[in-house]
């Protein structure tokens, strides 16, 4: 496999691709820009939290307004400067822009008039013929900094340069405007702010110039209220006259944006759809902070020769948890520590037992527990709940919080059924994987253990997990063999679910009419090792919205890809899909 890094550019212009879908706030901002030259000198905002698209929207403003030959654009990263350079790059970059004829005869003419040129080497410099900008500015600013009459000059330099030039005529015979973008200011330092600030209300508040400035606004106002100035809210408004918030990405735009930066890093065959939306939700839907993940995964998978063998699936998932779960994965690579991720499906598996009143666990989550009994010292007791409440007293305190996080939940699942979890997880430990774990009970092949086969016995009271509660849930079950199912689909009605079963996808989209709220099918059916998928795909194409649960056992990656991107969430637990079932009764 070959990925790529993400760059942390901001999109520039109308030709780059519009992920973060601000195209149109774009348009509206540069054409309200345009058609309100006339009341210059104003300024607007883009406001938005770090790393949520601001200096994206700003370069697709500039990019609009470009396009005016009326309009002059300015760029001025405010992070590049420091404190009172501030004031003066702010300044420069605007004088810049003027035609250097029309500053030769206003800084001339002005400059008769005023003590500001007296003395100092521009006399020399105007009268040879060569203007350089730049100079003037460093020779103004070193008499500036002790001389009050010059400050009050230079604003009259300005103000007359700026309004001499934008009365010259642009296209169309429109009055020219200066659009200043002015970005990262809330990255710098207090002193830097005030003196931006200071640089567009005191020396730059002149007809003819538009001022768009990129800052999480509440930055200016701690700020302005920290160094003494009139109530923040006040100076704001001397500062900002409109104010645009860039609004919150919907769900379905965040999904949209992971796809796209999967599909520029490569990652797209790795990410399926519900950890797209466990990466978008876990960051906040903020840009910055998914590039940076999905880079960690591609630098992790290049620099670290264990992953190329154990392959991008694991890797993926354990970037995931380092980002989202720190503290849990931090317990997980501890070196020569349990087998967190065993250890926790366990708890997982036993809670969820509990919840719906089941009396059994299946074999592997079973042995699992005698494992991780003899570990703990414990002697379970004889009722589940009991047993439940004594895990939850000899595991982390933060498991039932992790229990009931889906997104959690589902990342450790994923990990968990990998092919090669178990050398895996041994790998991240840096420790010899275990040997697989035999039960110490008798099993009969096929079945789940008795309470009888654990020396427990099922109990209805509840102790450390809120009791299943299905009520008006409408469940499609589509599998060939229906036996198979009926225990869980008992539980099922037990806790207040309808439960409709069916043995092929022909009369699943004849159930769809019921308007069931989760359909749930089985991956094989006879010699037909794709039926899940081929019915997924069947029932979407039908319109069903809701989930889609493939109940089976196949740790295939490539049929379980293929049919989480047909629409299905893979699940091998009872307890997973009661979950998967109960958060969309939820919905």
């Amino acid at each position: 496999m070959v990925f790529s890094l993400l760059n942390d550019e901001p999109v520039h212009g109308a030709g780059d691709e519009d992920v973060l879908g601000t195209a149109r706030a774009a348009r509206d901002l540069a054409r309200l820009i345009q058609v309100s030259r006339a009341a210059t000198p104003f300024t607007i905002a883009i406001d938005a939290d770090w790393g949520m698209g601001k200096s994206s929207l700003m370069h697709q403003i500039e990019a609009e307004l470009s396009a005016d030959r009326s309009v002059e654009c300015v760029w001025f990263n405010a992070w590049t400067a420091d404190g009172t350079d501030a004031l003066e790059g702010v300044i420069k970059s605007v004088l810049q822009r003027f035609d250097r004829s029309l500053l030769r005869r206003v800084w001339y003419r002005t400059g008769r008039r005023g003590p500001l040129l007296a003395g100092l080497r521009l006399g020399v410099t105007l009268l040879a013929g060569v203007f350089r900008v730049d100079r003037i500015v460093d020779e103004l600013w070193e008499r500036m900094a002790a001389d009050a009459a010059a400050r009050n000059q230079i604003r009259e330099l300005i103000s007359q340069s700026a309004t001499e030039w934008a009365a010259a005529p642009g296209s169309w015979d429109q009055r020219r405007l200066l659009a200043v973008f002015v970005d990262d200011l809330d990255r710098c330092s207090d002193e830097t702010i005030l003196a931006v600030c200071e640089a567009i209300k005191v020396y730059l508040d002149v007809p003819g110039l538009a001022f768009v400035l990129g800052c999480d606004q509440s930055r200016i106002a701690d700020v302005a209220e920290a160094s003494g100035q009139a109530l923040s809210a006040d100076y704001l408004q001397k500062i900002v006259q409109v104010n645009y918030r860039i609004p919150p990405m919907d769900p379905a735009q965040a999904a949209r944006l992971v796809r796209s930066y999967a599909e520029r890093s490569g990652t797209a065959g790795l990410l399926t759809p519900p950890l797209e939306v466990l990466l978008a939700e876990r960051m906040g839907r903020n840009p910055r902070r998914i590039k940076r993940l999905i880079n960690s995964f591609v630098m992790e998978y290049h620099l670290n020769v264990g992953w190329q063998e154990f392959g991008a699936e694991g890797l993926l998932r354990s970037v995931l948890l380092q980002h989202l779960y720190p503290d849990f994965h931090r317990a997980l690579v501890q070196p020569g520590g349990p087998d967190r991720v065993a250890e926790f499906v366990t708890y997982y598996e036993v809670r969820g037992l509990v919840r719906r009143g089941g009396d059994g666990l299946d074999p592997e989550p079973a042995a699992r527990l005698v494992v991780l009994a003899d570990r703990l010292d414990l002697r379970l007791p004889e009722e589940w709940p009991a047993a439940l409440e004594q895990l939850e007293r000899a595991l982390p305190p933060e498991y039932p919080l992790l229990a009931a996080d889906r997104g959690f939940v589902r990342l450790i699942l994923d990990l968990a059924q990998l092919p090669d979890a178990d050398a895996l997880l041994g790998w991240l430990r840096r420790i010899a994987p275990l040997e697989p774990v035999r039960p110490r009970m008798p099993l009969e092949q096929g079945r789940p253990p008795a309470f009888s086969q654990l020396g427990m016995t099922a109990a209805p009271a509840l102790a450390g997990a809120p009791p299943l509660n299905l009520h008006g849930a409408r469940v499609l079950w589509v599998d060939d063999v229906p036996s198979n199912n009926a225990e869980l689909a008992g539980l099922l009605r037990r806790s207040g679910a309808e439960v409709r079963q069916v043995e092929s996808t022909a009369e699943a989209l004849a159930g769809l009419g019921w308007q069931p709220h989760v359909v749930i099918t089985d991956m094989r059916r006879e010699s037909d090792k794709r039926a899940g998928i081929d019915g997924t795909r069947a029932v979407r194409a039908r319109g069903f919205t809701g989930p889609v649960i493939l109940y089976s056992e196949t740790r295939n990656l490539t049929l379980l890809a293929e049919a989480e991107q047909a629409g299905a969430t893979s699940v091998r637990s009872p307890t997973a899909m009661v979950d998967l079932i109960e958060e969309a009764l939820a919905r």
